[in-house]
Protein backbone atom coordinates (compact mmCIF):
# COMPACT_ATOMS: atom_id res chain seq x y z
CA UNK A 1 0.00 0.00 0.00
CA UNK A 2 1.50 3.35 -0.73
CA UNK A 3 1.63 6.31 1.05
CA UNK A 4 1.39 10.22 0.35
CA UNK A 5 1.85 13.38 2.51
CA UNK A 6 -1.03 14.05 5.02
CA UNK A 7 -2.98 16.82 3.84
CA UNK A 8 -0.75 19.70 5.83
CA UNK A 9 2.07 18.55 4.17
CA UNK A 10 0.21 18.05 0.85
CA UNK A 11 0.15 22.06 0.02
CA UNK A 12 3.09 24.01 -1.47
CA UNK A 13 5.13 23.53 2.10
CA UNK A 14 9.07 24.26 1.49
CA UNK A 15 10.70 20.97 0.80
CA UNK A 16 8.33 19.04 -0.10
CA UNK A 17 6.84 19.42 -3.51
CA UNK A 18 10.07 18.91 -5.46
CA UNK A 19 11.61 15.92 -3.93
CA UNK A 20 8.08 14.43 -3.71
CA UNK A 21 7.16 14.91 -7.83
CA UNK A 22 10.93 13.15 -8.65
CA UNK A 23 9.89 9.97 -6.31
CA UNK A 24 6.76 9.66 -7.92
CA UNK A 25 8.07 9.53 -11.27
CA UNK A 26 11.16 7.34 -10.24
CA UNK A 27 8.94 5.24 -8.38
CA UNK A 28 5.79 4.73 -10.77
CA UNK A 29 7.66 6.07 -14.12
CA UNK A 30 6.22 9.04 -16.97
CA UNK A 31 3.61 7.80 -19.41
CA UNK A 32 4.45 7.64 -22.91
CA UNK A 33 2.44 11.02 -23.43
CA UNK A 34 4.42 12.50 -20.44
CA UNK A 35 1.90 12.14 -17.80
CA UNK A 36 2.91 11.50 -14.49
CA UNK A 37 0.67 9.97 -12.03
CA UNK A 38 0.53 12.35 -9.22
CA UNK A 39 -3.01 12.79 -8.49
CA UNK A 40 -2.76 9.77 -6.05
CA UNK A 41 -0.20 12.38 -3.91
CA UNK A 42 -1.34 15.66 -4.09
CA UNK A 43 -5.63 15.91 -3.67
CA UNK A 44 -5.55 19.57 -4.19
CA UNK A 45 -3.09 22.60 -5.12
CA UNK A 46 -2.35 21.11 -8.13
CA UNK A 47 -0.95 24.23 -9.91
CA UNK A 48 -3.10 24.46 -13.40
CA UNK A 49 -0.95 26.92 -14.91
CA UNK A 50 2.22 23.96 -14.52
CA UNK A 51 0.23 20.94 -14.58
CA UNK A 52 -2.99 19.93 -17.18
CA UNK A 53 -5.00 16.50 -15.62
CA UNK A 54 -5.44 14.47 -18.21
CA UNK A 55 -7.71 11.86 -16.55
CA UNK A 56 -8.26 10.23 -13.36
CA UNK A 57 -4.59 10.98 -11.18
CA UNK A 58 -2.51 11.57 -14.44
CA UNK A 59 -1.42 15.18 -14.99
CA UNK A 60 0.96 16.26 -17.80
CA UNK A 61 3.26 19.47 -17.26
CA UNK A 62 3.34 22.65 -20.00
CA UNK A 63 6.84 22.50 -19.51
CA UNK A 64 8.33 19.48 -18.85
CA UNK A 65 11.94 20.62 -18.98
CA UNK A 66 11.17 22.48 -16.13
CA UNK A 67 10.36 19.50 -14.10
CA UNK A 68 12.69 17.45 -15.08
CA UNK A 69 15.51 20.14 -14.93
CA UNK A 70 14.13 20.62 -11.30
CA UNK A 71 17.25 20.37 -8.91
CA UNK A 72 16.28 17.88 -6.37
CA UNK A 73 19.29 16.78 -3.76
CA UNK A 74 19.27 12.58 -4.48
CA UNK A 75 19.09 11.92 -0.60
CA UNK A 76 15.69 13.74 -0.57
CA UNK A 77 14.58 11.56 -3.35
CA UNK A 78 15.48 8.56 -1.73
CA UNK A 79 13.93 10.03 1.44
CA UNK A 80 10.73 10.50 0.00
CA UNK A 81 10.85 7.16 -2.06
CA UNK A 82 11.29 5.51 1.51
CA UNK A 83 8.08 7.07 2.83
CA UNK A 84 5.95 6.59 -0.72
CA UNK A 85 6.72 2.50 0.39
CA UNK A 86 6.42 2.21 4.02
CA UNK A 87 4.76 5.83 5.64
CA UNK A 88 7.09 6.98 7.93
CA UNK A 89 7.70 10.27 9.13
CA UNK A 90 10.46 12.21 6.79
CA UNK A 91 12.74 14.84 8.18
CA UNK A 92 13.50 17.51 6.26
CA UNK A 93 16.38 19.64 5.81
CA UNK A 94 14.69 22.11 7.43
CA UNK A 95 13.97 20.70 10.48
CA UNK A 96 10.18 19.78 9.74
CA UNK A 97 8.75 16.74 9.94
CA UNK A 98 6.79 15.37 7.18
CA UNK A 99 3.84 12.72 7.98
CA UNK A 100 2.14 10.40 5.63
CA UNK A 101 -0.74 8.43 4.74
CA UNK A 102 -2.05 5.60 3.51
CA UNK A 103 -3.65 6.56 -0.22
CA UNK A 104 -7.13 5.89 -0.92
CA UNK A 105 -7.56 2.52 -2.63
CA UNK A 106 -9.63 3.78 -5.22
CA UNK A 107 -6.75 6.40 -6.21
CA UNK A 108 -3.95 3.84 -5.02
CA UNK A 109 -5.55 1.25 -7.74
CA UNK A 110 -4.60 3.44 -10.22
CA UNK A 111 -1.18 3.41 -10.13
CA UNK A 112 1.28 1.37 -12.13
CA UNK A 113 2.88 -1.17 -10.62
CA UNK A 114 6.01 -0.52 -12.16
Amino acid sequence: MPFRPTAEHRRNVKGVIYPLTAAVARRYGIRNDGAYPIGAFYTLHIDNRIWSCVGGIWFRPSDPLTIENRNVKEEDIVLFLRAIESGEPTQLRSGKAVTWEAIPQAEASELPDS
